[in-house]
């Protein structure tokens, strides 16, 4: 009998703390199957420490799971589940040079934090314990993080775990690709992702490969370095099965969060105004509630 789900949960973060996770064969995949009455839909298939392994996605939730590939039994996929509803909004023309995908919900509002490359030793660990100062836990906030970042702050990164596994933080783990490629005065269009040393698909699965290995589960949220892409790099995306996000409320570029407002700021030390802007209005009471990535309801407007 296959142990259960948050048997494989522990053994990742237990192998993870003892620094001997290995994960092999991380390829792309797409099926569905039932787990205990629930279609799931698998997008990667991997070994970890020689187990058949798959990252998936529930089509209605949002949430991903790490299971072992044992008896699966396939079924179809629902072509009309929210995550899928979601796939198609954020992938939909026109393709703007910058901003692509999903830039605000309904209602609510949806913090973003993105940890791109940084030269800084530390983080904006004052923006984080504000969080947990004021709001009941675990408060919903996003990473969207890279591998550069993760091995140049290992103690930060392990903080960020720290909080998440003491249930401070729910941590929703975003793509922000490994390297995030710039390259300083360039223009756009040459530049991020579109850079032309790119490889994009090995940029996304090298980042949620060394999630994985750090015991940590990545989810189907993606955002573009600088929010730069253009058709073919958001076609790519999506068929990683990645819903990308962009934001309406950049607050360090002088934007305003409103109802449905994904806020974006940046939690690497890179951008403090944006960080001073979201506690000045965290202490005015400016933000009276945060939701998860994954409560997200809207499709785009462009």
């Amino acid at each position: 009998m296959e142990p259960p789900i948050k048997t494989f949960t522990i053994l990742l973060l237990l192998l993870s703390s003892l620094g001997a996770v290995s994960v092999t064969h991380y390829k792309p995949t797409h099926f569905c199957f039932r787990q205990e009455g629930t279609v799931l839909e698998a997008l990667r298939s991997f070994q970890l420490q020689g187990r058949p392994m798959l990252l998936t996605v529930h089509p209605e939730t949002l949430k991903t799971r790490v299971l072992r590939e044992n008896d699966i039994h396939r079924v179809p996929c629902p072509a009309d589940s929210r995550y899928h509803r979601l796939l198609r909004a954020a992938s939909a023309p026109p393709h703007p040079l910058q901003n692509d995908g999903i830039t605000h919900a309904q209602n609510g509002l949806y913090l973003t934090t993105d940890l791109c490359p940084s030269s800084k030793k530390g983080f904006e660990q004052r923006l984080y314990e504000a969080l947990i100062d004021r709001f009941p836990h675990p408060v919903p906030v996003t990473l969207f993080i890279t591998k550069r970042w993760i091995d140049k702050h290992p103690n930060a990164f392990a903080q960020f775990k720290s909080w998440k596994e003491k249930g401070d933080l729910a941590i929703t783990w975003g793509n922000h690709t490994a390297w995030h490629h710039y390259h300083p005065g360039k223009p756009m269009r040459e530049n991020f992702v579109l850079s032309p040393e790119e490889n994009l698909t090995e940029d996304v699965l090298t980042l949620e490969k060394s999630l994985l290995e750090h015991g940590v589960t990545p989810s189907i949220f993606f955002r573009f370095p600088g929010l730069v892409s253009d058709r073919r790099s958001v076609e790519t995306v999506t068929r990683l099965g990645l819903i990308t996000i962009g934001s309406n409320a950049w607050l360090a570029k002088g934007q305003r969060p409103r109802p449905g407002s994904i806020i974006l700021v940046h939690g690497n030390g890179n951008e403090p105004k944006g960080v001073d802007l979201f506690l000045k209005m965290l202490q005015k009471g400016e933000i009276p509630q945060l939701y998860p990535l994954s409560g997200i309801l809207k499709e785009k407007h462009k």
